[in-house]
């Protein structure tokens, strides 16, 4: 059995942002201390229901700062991303913390989150389909292209290189089609 501790980073009350990290900091280094086996970070935008827009920037500090724990992305907000950043940031978090890293993608539901960003969350679905496929291949390290609807990418390795197997890659899914297309990608 594996015991793990999500951080959703909320603040409701008047607590600075400064302080908000500080615990989500001390929260990881306890979670290692007391033999917890994972931690689990969310992705947020433009609200107190969670200061945490960038998770994969955190899971790096943390995996800094601790030696076992394994470090997860609950999750990243796919279709709000470029997918080679996305796939680029996870080779950079395996490079420094190789095997202990766990990826969660997710479609998103906040329509405030898209419309900030100029999207709509309609959208989401084909930005999503595309970009994780995207996101898989950049990941297996070996050059690649991609010729979607919506994104066209000639020919292109990432860096930095991932230096091990692709860590684990968990995908939300709620709707029937969610469901299939990660059964689909195994």
């Amino acid at each position: 059995m594996n015991f793990g501790t999500f951080l959703l980073m909320q603040s409701p009350s008047a607590r600075s942002s400064r302080e908000i990290y500080a615990r989500a900091i001390e929260t990881a280094l306890a979670a290692e201390r007391l033999g917890f086996d994972n931690i689990w970070l969310a992705e947020h935008h433009f609200s107190t229901y969670g200061y945490l827009s960038r998770p994969v920037q955190l899971a790096t500090y943390i995996a800094a700062r601790t030696t076992r724990l394994r470090v997860g992305t609950a999750v990243i907000v796919v279709p709000l991303h470029h997918p080679l950043v996305v796939a680029e940031e996870i080779a950079t978090l395996e490079t420094l913390a190789p095997g202990r890293i766990d990826i969660g993608l997710g479609r998103g539901y906040q329509h405030y989150e898209f419309e900030r960003f100029g999207l709509e969350l309609e959208s989401g679905r084909a930005r999503w389909e595309e970009s994780v496929d995207i996101i898989l291949k950049a990941c297996e390290g070996k050059p690649f292209a991609y010729d979607g609807k919506l994104f066209k990418i000639p020919e292109t390795t990432i860096y930095p290189q991932p230096t091990g197997p692709r860590p684990p890659i968990w995908i939300t899914a709620q709707s029937p089609d969610s469901v299939e297309g990660a059964v689909r990608r195994g």
